[in-house]
């Protein structure tokens, strides 16, 4: 029994809950990102986060770019469904007109007495967004709270939209059994038709409370996705399940991927969702990624399917084995040449054996069959205490005509940021960028006077104290006189723009 319950505890670590950690040491949190690379125009990125807005909570923020992440818009933040709500977990796919859609939780993240997965749909590339439409309900599954992790996949061939989520880690609300859950659109993400993505016998089962399905679509419209499932009237062993399905006529096939302990770790501060990646032009191939602690402490595993059989689990990250270095945070994904990426934080240079360590961001290129060598695409940064939190779960990998897009949350400017790199295989060279969560007001911090974007001329604005009180409004100007004021922290809200002002 006491193995039975390690195990348990293990395998449920393949996912994580969605709710988030706002404020660490002061500092504003902007976590969690998502970037989509349009397919018609690899120049053109969209990326999408978890943003803190003054009186908001957490918002769903985004920006793009036209020139490959050079440059990016002024930022764009989400309305949340009610008063009091908070949002989490987004993510975003491109149909190949060029049509862009999200992805993502509104809800009360305390009480939980309402919530949706919401989706969007963008047909300028990303600059603004179309009306909420409720892909899933929490109404929909009473004492289930469906809606957590909704991961979106957009058909390439025609256009339809699958959203897949699980069920929260909420254990007095929830009651088992457990199920992966779909929202299914043909509509273009004007309506969704929702069912349970497990079926007899590769049922989810009661055993494993979050079992989070991870979704892909090929080319050639076959969907795919896995999730764990352990329910001993099927199976002794945990397993992970994979549905495949050919055409939207078709019914879902299913397979066990893999059959036996060693998934999970026993440290469930780790960020350990794993994911899967699809290869866009053979639909027979695709790999799974998770952690396991079977080769002696945490480190990032996989199997790989080619053709209708899954292989092993097999190490990635190559440093000595059994060394006492975490790894966690995964995401890889497949180039349009079958080349398979892999990026992860890791912990070699830091201190062995803890989480709370200065960590850098590695990757990992699958060439032919074969792994080149761990490259890094970020400076080891010093741990921070708001990654010790609930949030921050996932980075974000894009990998398209040998570039190599990553995005994630950086704490090495003193709060949580989102970081873009771009690496290119062919000459193994690296861009990086911090995305801005906001257009630049300078100097700030300021005696008084603040200069503002010219954008922002000629438009109304509030400015409000750290009580929330308006202080002062009107039509902006070039400059922002603020000093007749106190000194302290202040907030200018224009239009859905919002900017933290410091004034000494």
């Amino acid at each position: 029994m006491k193995l039975l319950l390690l195990l348990l505890s293990a395998f449920s670590l393949l996912s994580a809950t969605a709710q988030n950690t706002l404020i660490s040491s002061g500092n504003i949190f902007e976590g969690e990102p998502y970037l989509a690379v349009n397919p018609q125009n690899e120049q053109h990125l969209v990326a999408a986060w978890m943003g803190f807005q003054f009186n908001q909570k957490i918002v769903i923020k985004s920006v793009v770019s036209l020139d490959g992440g050079n440059t990016w818009s002024a930022p764009v933040w989400q309305a949340h469904q009610q008063a009091g709500n908070s949002s989490a977990d987004v993510s975003l796919g491109f149909d190949l007109n060029g049509n862009l859609y999200m992805a993502y939780i509104d809800y009360d993240n305390v009480n939980f007495t309402n919530g949706a997965v919401i989706c969007r749909k963008s047909t300028d590339g990303g600059l603004s967004w179309g009306a909420a439409v409720l892909a899933r309900s929490i109404a929909s599954c009473p004492n289930k709270l469906c809606i957590d992790r909704p991961w979106i996949a957009v058909d390439p061939l025609t256009g339809s939209i699958v959203i897949t989520s699980t069920n929260a880690k909420q254990p007095t609300l929830v009651q088992a059994p457990y199920h992966p859950y779909t929202a299914i659109s043909s509509d273009g993400g004007a309506s969704f038709s929702l069912q349970e993505l497990d079926a007899a016998p590769f049922l989810a089962g009661s055993a494993i409370p979050q079992p989070m399905p991870s979704p892909a679509f090929a080319n050639d419209g076959t969907f795919m996705a896995a999730y764990p499932s352990f329910e001993t009237a099927q199976s002794i062993l945990p397993r992970v399940v994979e549905v495949n399905k050919t055409a939207p006529a078709s019914f879902y096939s299913y397979q066990t991927a893999f059959q036996g302990l060693g998934f999970g770790a026993g440290n469930d501060t780790l960020k350990s969702g794993p994911h899967l990646a699809l290869d866009p032009t053979n639909s027979g191939r695709a790999a799974y990624f998770f952690m396991t602690a079977v080769f002696g402490d945490p480190d990032i595993a996989f199997i790989e399917k080619n053709g209708s059989t899954w292989s092993a689990p097999s190490r990635v990250n190559n440093d000595p084995q059994a060394n006492g270095v975490i790894q966690d945070l995964i995401w890889a994904d497949y180039d349009t040449d079958g080349d398979l990426a892999v990026c992860w934080r890791d912990r070699r240079n830091g201190s062995p054996g803890t989480y709370s360590s200065a960590s850098q961001i590695f990757c990992r290129i699958q060439s032919n069959q074969s792994w080149g060598a761990e490259f890094t695409i970020s400076p080891n940064v010093a741990h921070d205490s708001i990654l010790l939190e609930n949030g921050n779960d996932f980075l974000n990998v894009q990998f398209q005509n040998n570039q190599l897009y990553t995005v994630w949350g950086d704490v090495r400017s003193g709060s949580l940021k989102i970081y873009l790199n771009r690496y290119n295989q062919n000459d193994s060279t690296n861009f990086v960028q911090q995305i801005p969560t906001a257009l630049p007001i300078y100097p700030n911090p300021s005696f008084g006077i603040f200069e503002v974007p010219v954008v922002c001329n000629g438009q109304a604005f509030e400015v409000c104290n750290q009580d929330g009180k308006v202080v002062l409004m009107g039509t902006l100007e070039q400059q922002l006189d603020l000093s007749s004021f106190p000194a302290g922290t202040y907030f200018l809200s224009v239009g859905r723009q919002q900017f933290k002002l410091l004034k000494n």
